[in-house]
């Protein structure tokens, strides 16, 4: 069975980065029927905090990505928290696996003599590669310092030559110079494993069979295959995915907008359009269709269509497509939507209309949002108090005629027996016709007299929202204005 991990360190937020390589990482399970692995990568206990676990484990969730196994949903490959996995003595025992091997090697230099060593190599301007004198330690001379408590590392002994080529799912062969590779250490002085290390060890362990993960990645591999090959493990099959760059071409940071997940839903975003934005971010579909449900790009979705080239963030075309998507709701989908983002004061005064009238307000501004939260940007006209309504309408004048439009239409009104949008529509067909004006001339003076506003939603819409009572009430305080 296939089975491919997201591994995430919880130092920081769930970023767009992170989430495209989940996103990928879970497509491709999905798309090749296997399992989708989230593991929480947290050995720097200093920086790893459990409110980023959780904003790791929210963002996944709000972006509909299932887990198959996880820290919360253990299957028999745990524990998925490398902190536990640490306590359990899982890095010690394979390091010692190794060491008994003589694949790997204690080494006991200090900071000051690995800096020399770093000092050496810049000078004579050679990439540096550590000298390996730890080696020369007999098993004495290491069993004196062990039982001395001298601080050690222990180190992984790379192939002095050749050439390591991997087949990148995306990238094709790649190849290193394995002579250039210096022994690394795989068991830091704190006697916590590193990075390169507990991948390696938590792969085999769970088994992986696939890992799909930026190409800054890419430099770790032959470290990793290497270590693989130390302990007669089969590679993972890998997937480097290309860099989501910003507007500026630069790497994708704060300045180009929220870093957080969780922040694009508070900024308005809905959760179906960012995931279709986001897959879009290096992967082509089969057309030339650029809005797809979740189901469909599951449904299209390979690693040999996601491109090598880096892939340019552009907030303008997540907020197109993110309207698009809001188009698309149903009433108790754009109510459920946008609730969240109605303040309190707006949400008051909505819910003082029945749900049906609250659903058609939502419905008649639909097609002005970009995102969900500007809800309250067209609010005003179904939200201002009778209050408000009065003393906006003092500022407004009306010529004659436009006051013979607002007799006319509360003379036709009241007589409406059913208040429905082509009666409504109706009657104003009628107004222009029988007064001889044109749209604008009774579209105008209407819309003053029952909202006190230049613009807003089509005006048919704000009389059913509105309803008969509130609208000839409206009608009649403007009339009652006009003429004192």
């Amino acid at each position: 069975m296939i089975r491919i991990r997201f591994a995430p360190s919880p130092t920081g937020n769930l970023h767009l980065g992170t989430l495209r390589t989940a996103l990928f990482s879970w497509l491709y399970a999905k798309a090749t029927d296997g399992q989708f692995i989230l593991r929480i990568e947290d050995t720097d206990q200093k920086r790893s905090e459990a409110q980023y676990e959780k904003s790791i484990l929210e963002g996944l969730d709000w972006m509909g990505i299932t887990l198959d196994e996880s820290p919360s949903n253990n299957g028999r490959f745990g524990p998925y928290r490398q902190s536990e996995r640490m306590t359990q003595g899982v890095y010690q025992k394979v390091a010692q696996q190794l060491l008994d091997a003589e694949k790997a090697y204690y080494c006991f230099d200090t900071p000051a003599e690995l800096d020399a060593e770093r000092q050496a190599a810049i000078a004579s301007k050679k990439p540096y590669v550590y000298s390996r004198k730890a080696l020369k330690l007999t098993k004495e001379e290491i069993n004196t310092k062990l039982a001395a408590n001298v601080p050690y590392t222990i180190r992984f002994k790379m192939p002095d030559t050749g050439t390591l080529t991997y087949t990148d799912l995306i990238r094709g062969d790649v190849s290193f110079d394995l002579s250039l590779m210096g022994d690394f250490v795989i068991i830091k002085s704190d006697q916590s494993p590193s990075y390169n290390f507990a991948v390696v060890v938590d792969d085999i362990g769970m088994a992986i069979s696939h890992v799909v993960r930026g190409e800054d990645h890419i430099s770790n591999m032959p470290r990793q295959l290497c270590l693989c090959d130390a302990l007669g493990q089969p590679w993972p099959q890998y997937a480097h995915m290309p860099m989501i760059l910003g507007p500026d071409k630069s790497k994708l940071s704060k300045r180009h907008g929220a870093t957080n997940v969780i922040d694009y839903r508070e900024q308005g975003y809905l959760s179906e359009a960012l995931f279709n934005y986001l897959s879009l971010l290096g992967w082509s579909p089969d057309g030339e269709q650029e809005l797809l449900s979740r189901d469909e790009i599951k449904t299209q979705f390979r690693l040999d269509r996601v491109s090598k080239s880096n892939a340019v963030f552009d907030i303008t075309k997540l907020k197109w497509m993110n309207g698009q998507y809001i188009r698309q709701l149903e009433a108790q989908d754009l109510y459920n939507a946008c609730l969240p983002h109605i303040t309190d004061e707006n949400r008051l005064q909505l819910e003082s209309y029945d749900k049906d009238a609250q659903y058609h307000a939502l419905l008649s501004i639909r097609d002005h949002l970009e995102t969900v939260n500007q809800v309250n940007a067209y609010l005003p006209v179904y939200v201002t108090t009778d209050a408000q309504f009065n003393d906006q309408l003092k500022d407004i004048s009306f010529t004659e005629n436009e006051c013979s439009v607002i007799t006319y239409i509360t003379e036709k009104m009241q007589q409406c027996d059913a208040w429905t949008a082509d009666k409504l529509s109706a009657i104003i067909d009628l107004t222009m016709s029988d007064l001889s004006l044109g749209k604008g001339k009774v579209m105008k003076p209407l819309r003053f007299a029952v909202t006190a506003q230049k613009t807003g939603p089509y005006i048919v819409d704000i009389l059913m929202v509105f309803g008969k009572e509130k609208t000839l009430q409206r009608l009649s305080t403007s009339l009652f204005i006009l003429n004192k």
